[in-house]
């Protein structure tokens, strides 16, 4: 069984994409209309057991995305495991400090073996998005990381979010894109004249058999 202090995971983003949205219909199964922006942090402890039997806790940091915090949110990276990106696909600004700022400051600030993930939130505003599904895909391959599009509001994609995080943790082999064909096997079809087996070429979206199942939680607000 994975010790609780082993798989912190730290939320960070834009202020106002929805991270303590997500966060609190995960834990909580709720949502908030006008959540007040989150003051420095916030905490939440979840442990989990998967159908297979494994157990894992997660401590999961919620962080503050306003300016005047961004010093402070450095102390959160130490000893993560994982780090969610957080953007708002209605706000073209928060996709670009998703891609730049926030990249940036976790390779400056943990491991190189911290497991990656990023979440378009605020997917149920489909028709006014002003970033593409591609893209997010996009800015997720070209840093190992998963992708999910979610929706706080109407609790789409972020189960699977946790879950690719979760399967991660337990197993550094899981393939968040199992569908994508190696390089190799790209260079094998360029000599046989550009045929490709179809699929190679899909992008179906990652669905895991085993179910995590709440079993405990616990929230803080640190202020």
């Amino acid at each position: 069984m994975e010790n609780p202090g082993e798989n912190k995971v730290v939320i960070v983003g834009e202020s106002g994409v929805g991270k303590t949205c997500i966060l609190d219909r995960y834990i909580n199964k709720n949502f908030t209309e006008g959540q007040l922006p989150t003051l420095a942090a916030q905490f939440c402890r979840k442990n989990f057991k998967l159908s297979d039997g494994r157990s894992i806790t997660l401590d999961i940091w919620d962080t503050a995305g306003q300016e005047k915090f961004r010093s402070l949110n450095r102390i959160f990276y130490k000893n993560a495991r994982a780090v969610i990106i957080v953007y708002d696909i209605t706000s073209r600004k928060s996709f670009e400090e998703a891609k730049d700022y926030w990249r940036n400051q976790i390779t400056q600030n943990c491991d190189s073996d911290i497991v990656i993930a990023i979440a378009g939130n605020k997917c149920d505003l489909y028709e006014e998005k002003e970033v593409s599904d591609e893209e997010g895909e996009e800015l997720a391959k070209s840093i190992c990381a998963c992708f999910s599009l979610t929706s706080a509001k109407n609790d789409s994609g972020i189960d699977n979010l946790f879950e690719n995080i979760c399967q991660k943790l337990l197993n550094p082999d899981f393939d968040f894109w199992p569908n994508e064909p190696k390089k190799n096997e790209n260079k094998k079809d360029q000599r046989n004249g550009g045929t490709q087996n179809k699929k190679d070429n899909t992008r179906d979206s990652i669905k895991l058999d085993g179910k995590i199942k709440k079993k405990k939680k616990k929230c803080f607000k640190i202020f």
